[in-house]
């Protein structure tokens, strides 16, 4: 199990990596990438931004 748990950490860190470099190597979001990374290994659908149109209450 704690095999596993290692190869699985370093199949997020690889993507992470990736993340990162696609993004252009912009330094300071390396949570964000492992995050990402994380939802994509583990086949869960990764967060979708909501929107920011908000409607007119009158």
């Amino acid at each position: 199990m704690v095999e596993r748990r290692e190869v699985l950490k370093d199949d997020i860190a690889r993507r992470a990596y990736e993340i990162y470099v696609q993004r252009g190597e912009e330094n300071g979001k390396d949570v964000e990438d492992w995050l990402r990374a994380e939802k994509e290994i583990s086949g869960k659908p990764a967060d979708v931004p909501k929107s920011k149109t908000v409607a007119a209450v009158r």
